[in-house]
């Protein structure tokens, strides 16, 4: 195996990670001048990390957001302002207002970071509608729903991308420039995984995103409110893709090689209700839940 030299795998990792992003591969590529016009479907924290980003960047515009929470739009729009950017179009009077911006003719894209639930059906929406769809985790919830996706795509033939952000960390493409380098040889053998410790994020006072308390749902903040329910009704590995996805890119998962089979185990729960007895004690109403 020759030496890679430096300069080399400097570029070929830039090349790789400029399949992070969304846009047309010769806007990527400098061969194209154009805005990539953009709207956002969810402003929340997570809406407002992406929208934070391409506040940096001088190849897009933004034209509309949506969300359900007047706040979260308040704090899009201030964020917006304060870049000095144009105020784009709000939606947001129920929870289907999104199709009514799907509609609008200067969308070239649309950036989807809501509840879980809401993913799939609404980056089909956007495919329906013609806009690229870039969708957070998880992009489904279902196995119908990864066919709904699949479906649509090849129905309509417009790109959405699920993203997946693990597997564009520095270290991560690094290791995957060292990968389709040869550095490795034949991998016959993957480990991957994903750790986090969620509970003040999925219990909090009502008040803040994170911790201060032991509520979620109507009386919770920010994730709290929805999240927690996904622990309440199920125990599983919901977004799988934050170990996996690097992993399945290093042997080209979908891109020549498959998966044949997928197990997936979990222990007991026990976590959160303990969380929940130390932080409020036993006597608190969310300590009766069975997660």
């Amino acid at each position: 195996m020759s030496k890679l030299k430096r300069r080399d795998f400097l570029r070929n990792t830039a090349i790789i990670a400029a399949g992070a992003t969304l846009f047309r591969p010769n806007i990527l590529f400098g061969k194209d001048d154009r805005i990539v016009k953009l709207g956002f479907i969810g402003t929340g924290l997570r809406g407002q990390e992406h929208l934070r980003l391409a506040l940096l960047r001088s190849d897009v515009e933004i034209n509309a957001i949506c969300d359900i929470d007047p706040q979260a739009l308040q704090i899009a729009q201030k964020m917006i302002k304060d870049a000095g950017w144009d105020e784009p179009d709000e939606y947001g009077k129920s929870e289907t207002d999104f199709h009514r911006m799907l509609e609008r003719d200067d969308l070239d894209a649309v950036i989807i970071a809501t509840p879980w639930l809401w993913h799939t059906r609404m980056a089909v929406a956007a495919m329906k509608a013609g806009k690229y769809a870039g969708v957070e985790v998880s992009a489904a919830n279902t196995l119908e729903e990864c066919w709904d996706l699949v479906n649509t795509y090849e129905a309509t033939g417009v790109p959405v991308m699920i993203m997946e952000n693990v597997c564009y960390r520095r270290d991560v493409m690094a290791i995957l420039n060292m990968v389709r380098q040869d550095m490795f040889g034949e991998i016959i053998h993957l480990e991957c995984g994903y750790q986090h410790d969620l509970r003040e994020v999925k219990f909090n006072d009502g008040k803040q995103p994170y911790g201060g308390g032991v509520e979620f749902g109507e009386k919770g903040f920010s994730e709290a409110r929805w999240r927690t329910f996904h622990s309440v009704n199920r125990n599983g590995d919901i977004y799988p893709t934050h170990g996996a996805g690097p992993a399945a890119n290093y042997i080209n998962i979908n891109r020549g090689n498959r998966f044949l089979y997928l197990t997936s185990t979990a222990t007991k729960s026990r976590g959160l209700h303990n969380y929940i007895v130390e932080k409020g004690g036993e006597g608190h109403p969310n300590a009766k839940v069975r997660f």
